[in-house]
Parts: structure tokens; C-alpha cells; sequence
């Protein structure tokens, strides 16, 4: 019965809380901005300017027309082609891409797989200025990418341009949870909770009282939080799946995206680059973002307890959060002897972990799904035995006094 109290006296203070009101709203207005405004005017790096092909489709089609009045169609000794045979294909090419994007026909879009050579040498010296590994790294995107949408020729009947861009709204959320996503999931935990202990010293006389062991307690509160966390999230995915779904489609959890699988010959071994389901992708990624969750939550807890201000302990729990970007590098792989994957922030970004950019990014085979969960319960556990030993030299009245 205490324990029931203390459980709905904690969500109602946590959803009273100004804070997590404002968060709240914040969160359900960025989707808006977000799906309404940002996603419609977004625009991938290979997208093609249509106004400066049309320019090239015609200058194209002069010289093609030139080359034949004149006669010289004949192949040139060092290409094997003729310069109308080159204006030919390049206007012809033009042409049927410039035909698929108008009547909507994404289906030949992809079949057309046309890149202008101009736009194909911005890409690559995007890659050279902003890559550690150029080369390697826009293998792996093109790869990844064509992988992606052929599935999408072999297993969608009916292709949309929003398909290919990847913004109906199951492809958002894979994406999100591929990049930005664990981060802002795990620093909106912590900012949530980050005064659930420490406010009870606002209330000394009245906490200090309480007849209810100080461990089952704090448990009772971190049970609470984690709901309430849980159910926030829930609420803000389900309104992001419903705006996005109905501007963009919802797309569909058997949509493929990428999956890659270490190996030593990577470089010169195609297979690596695989294929997995969103469904697949978020089966293998909810468990970690319930064990992170409950982890960050656990953290406070034992930050509360020994620093007893929330200010201090939610710039903890942020720095907890994204500590491993500080010493982050491409070429690490170990910290003081010890492998990169006995350490539970290699798993925070649990989305490229799960699709195997991680392994990807590090060079190594030693990353897994599996593997982090087991690191992940084990910090749990570790984080638990510190709370029980804190709880004895720490009591309650010493906590709220």
C-alpha cells in the first residue's frame, strides 16, 4: 500500500513538474516543425538539380545534332566513342531520368540509377573534406544505398519518391535512432528525472518520516520514473508515427535498410553489406533503449544521493551520456589495454550498433548486439551493488537533513 502511494505520488509530480511539461510540449511541437516544415525542404547530398540538368539535356541534344549534320560520328581512337555518340547517351540519359522524376515514376527512377558526372565529383570531394576515410566511407553509403532500393524494386509494389528519400515516417524513426536519437533519448531521460530524489529534500519533515525502508524507496521512485520516462517516449513516437505518417506515408516495418557485417576483406568482399527489416532493426534496438533508460535513471539515483543538488547531477548524467564522444576516434580501439566493447558508452549508439556501422566505423568485429546487452546488465548490476552500499552510509534522514 506504501508503496503504491509513493509510486503515484511520484508520477503526479513528475507530470506537475514545469520542466517535463515544458519538454513535453516542446517535444510534440518539434515533430510539427519538424515533419511540416524541416523534412519537406530536406534534401540529400545526391540530389539532383533539375533546372541544371535541364540546361545540360539541351546543350546535349545541340551538340548531338551538330556532330550528326556535320558527319563526324565516327569513334574517337582514345575513347572508343564518337562525340555524338557521348552527347547521344548522355541526352538520352537526361532524358528518361528527367521523364521519370516528372510523371512520378519512381520505380524507373531507380532502375535509371543516373547520377550527373557533375554532381558525382561534388559528392567525392564532399567526402575527401569532411571524411577521416574518404573512399571507404562512400563505398559504404552507395552500396548501402543501391542494396536499399533495389530491395525496393524486388518487394514494393508501389514506389514513392518519399520512399526513396526516406521520409515516410518508419524510416524516420530508423534514421533517428541511427543518429541523433540515442543521444537526445538518453539526455531527456536524465533532465526528466534528474530532481525525482533530490526534491524530496524540499520536503524534509514529511520524507524523513516516511515508515518504508530507504532502498525499496528509492527502488519504488526509480520504478515510477521509469514508467512515466517510458510512456513520454511512447506518446511523443506515436504522435511523430501519426503527423509524419499522414504528410509523408508510414511506410512499412518490412521496408529494408542497411546491415553490415564485419570482415577482415571488407574492402574487396561485397557480402558484408547485407539487408534487415525496420521491424528486425527495432526488435533488437527496444532492449536497449529500456536498459538505458532504467540505467540513467539508477545513475541519478546514486548521483542524488552523493551530491544532493539536481544541477550537479543532471551536468553528471549528461556527461555520463556523452562521455564517449569526448575520446571518440575512428582508430581507437581499446582503452588502457581494455577492448572498446567491455565498455557499456560504446553501446549508447545502440542504432549503429544494432545495423553494424559501428563495427563499420571502428574496424572491428568485436561490437555486437548481444554482446552489448550483456555489458549494458552488467553496468546495471555493477550501478545497483554501488546504490546498496551508498544507502547503508547514506540513510534517509542523513539524505533529506
Amino acid at each position: 500500500m506504501i508503496a503504491k502511494t509513493i509510486f503515484l505520488e511520484t508520477i503526479k509530480k513528475m507530470m506537475r513538474n514545469s520542466k517535463n511539461r515544458l519538454v513535453l510540449i516542446v517535444a510534440l511541437l518539434g515533430v510539427v516543425i519538424y515533419s511540416g516544415v524541416v523534412l519537406p525542404n530536406s534534401e540529400s547530398m545526391d540530389t539532383v538539380d533539375m533546372e541544371r540538368l535541364g540546361i545540360d539535356l539541351l546543350g546535349n541534344k545541340g551538340l548531338m545534332e551538330s556532330q550528326f549534320e556535320k558527319g563526324t560520328t565516327e569513334a574517337n581512337i582514345f575513347t572508343g566513342m564518337s562525340t555524338y555518340e557521348m552527347a547521344k547517351s548522355n541526352f538520352e540519359q537526361q532524358r528518361a531520368f528527367i521523364g521519370a522524376v516528372n510523371t512520378g515514376d519512381a520505380r524507373r527512377f531507380i532502375e535509371l540509377n543516373y547520377i550527373p558526372e557533375e554532381l558525382a565529383k561534388e559528392i567525392e570531394n564532399h567526402y575527401l573534406k569532411n571524411s577521416e576515410e574518404p573512399l571507404k566511407d562512400l563505398h559504404y553509403d552507395r552500396s548501402n544505398k543501391q542494396l536499399r532500393l533495389n530491395s525496393y524494386i524486388e518487394e514494393v509494389p508501389n514506389i514513392t519518391f518519399h520512399l526513396i528519400q526516406e521520409k515516410t515516417a518508419w524510416q524516420q524513426i530508423h534514421l533517428f535512432l541511427l543518429r541523433i536519437g540515442p543521444l537526445a533519448i538518453l539526455i531527456l531521460t536524465v533532465f526528466m528525472v534528474s530532481d525525482v530524489v533530490t526534491g524530496d529534500r524540499d520536503a524534509r519533515t514529511q520524507k524523513a518520516g516516511i515508515p518504508y525502508s530507504w532502498r525499496k524507496y528509492l527502488a519504488v521512485k526509480s520504478a515510477a520514473s521509469f514508467c512515466f520516462v517510458c510512456v513520454f517516449f511512447l506518446v511523443i513516437f506515436c504522435w511523430f508515427l501519426l503527423v509524419n505518417g499522414l504528410l509523408f506515408g508510414f511506410g512499412s516495418l518490412a521496408l529494408k535498410v542497411p546491415e553490415y557485417t564485419y570482415s577482415s576483406d571488407y574492402a574487396t568482399n561485397n557480402a558484408v553489406f547485407g539487408l534487415m527489416s525496420i521491424g528486425n532493426f527495432l526488435i533488437q534496438v527496444v532492449p536497449f533503449i529500456v536498459l538505458f533508460i532504467f540505467l540513467m535513471i539508477r545513475l541519478t539515483v546514486l548521483f542524488s544521493l552523493v551530491f544532493k543538488n539536481e544541477v550537479v547531477v543532471l551536468i553528471l548524467g549528461i556527461f555520463a551520456v556523452v562521455f564517449e564522444k569526448i575520446y571518440y576516434s575512428r582508430r581507437m580501439r581499446d582503452i588502457f589495454g581494455i577492448d572498446l566493447s567491455f565498455f557499456p558508452q560504446t553501446y549508447m549508439d545502440f542504432g549503429k550498433v544494432v545495423s553494424g556501422e559501428k563495427n563499420f566505423l571502428l574496424n572491428t568485429d568485436s561490437i555486437t548486439a548481444g554482446k552489448g546487452l550483456l555489458v549494458v546488465g552488467a553496468t546495471i548490476l555493477i550501478i545497483e551493488g554501488l546504490l546498496w552500499v551508498t544507502t547503508k552510509y547514506i540513510p534517509r534522514q542523513r539524505f533529506v537533513r
